[in-house]
């Protein structure tokens, strides 16, 4: 039985004072170095920067073909707290919808191990077999290079290092649906790996045996890092959602504010 609103919310108190009074439950906290959690006036999301408590540095978004809108309601997902409203996108089957892109702080190899984690939920529309909703990782050299959400074919959510090409990706037997999911990526440059969770316990970093999807870094990505963050979704007829976007070094730093 699915728990109400109500029993969520105190689940998700009493974790975060269990925390609070044990905290080797949860991994050690690093550098965040992105946050976002789309708590903006409902409207379009170009232009608009981060909000208060965000890192320093990092830029608002630019909107591209269609116009991305910050939705009133944020997604509702037990352990991982929102902030308010959350960002939604319109998927066209016949193009490439909307994308919206923000400058963050460079990543590069000597950050060693980066964490990315956000809350994404397939709101409206057809159970298609093609398109993408993503948020890809890149910079402006080697374009995006990481793409994590729902990939091209057999609508399954997974990794995908070139995004847009229908190669190299790594799915999980998840199919988006009206269920808000909390996908966690972790982003090994030392061993240029990449792993990705849905659904993984926010009270402890997730076992790299246990990952829903592994895929090899791209040699490029490697050694370049990325420096823009992208929400894009191409190629599909349904509205996505997404939420409490974060990235940072530690796990603990994507499991909240």
């Amino acid at each position: 039985m699915r728990p109400d609103r109500r029993s969520r919310s105190l689940a998700a108190v009493i974790l975060l004072l269990a925390l609070s009074f044990f905290p080797g439950l949860a991994s050690t906290r690093g550098d965040l170095i992105f946050a976002d959690s789309f708590d903006y006036p409902t409207g379009d999301l170009d232009g608009r920067g981060p909000p208060p408590g965000s890192p320093p540095g990092q830029g608002g978004w630019a909107s591209f073909n269609q116009t991305p809108r910050v939705a009133p309601f944020g997604l509702d997902y037990l352990g991982i707290f929102s902030s308010g409203n959350s960002a939604g996108l319109l998927g066209l089957s016949d193009t490439n919808g909307d994308k919206a892109v923000a400058a963050l702080g460079p990543v590069t190899p000597a950050d060693g191990t980066v964490w990315v984690g956000f809350l994404i939920r397939k709101a409206r529309g057809p159970h298609e077999e093609d398109g993408f909703a993503v948020v890809s990782l890149g910079n402006n050299v080697t374009g995006p290079s990481v793409g994590i959400g729902m990939l091209f074919e057999k609508n399954r959510y997974g990794l995908d290092n070139n995004t847009g090409a229908r190669f190299d990706r790594s799915r999980t037997a998840v199919a988006p649906n009206e269920k808000t999911v909390w996908l966690v990526t972790k982003l090994d440059f030392t061993s240029g790996q990449e792993y990705l969770w849905v659904d993984p316990a926010p009270e402890g970093e997730p076992d790299i045996a246990e990952a829903d999807a592994h895929l090899t870094m791209t040699a490029a990505f490697q050694s370049a890092g990325f420096s823009d963050i992208v929400l894009f979704i191409g190629y599909t007829g349904a509205t996505f959602q997404y939420d409490e976007l974060r990235v940072g070094t530690a796990f603990a730093d994507v499991v909240s504010p």
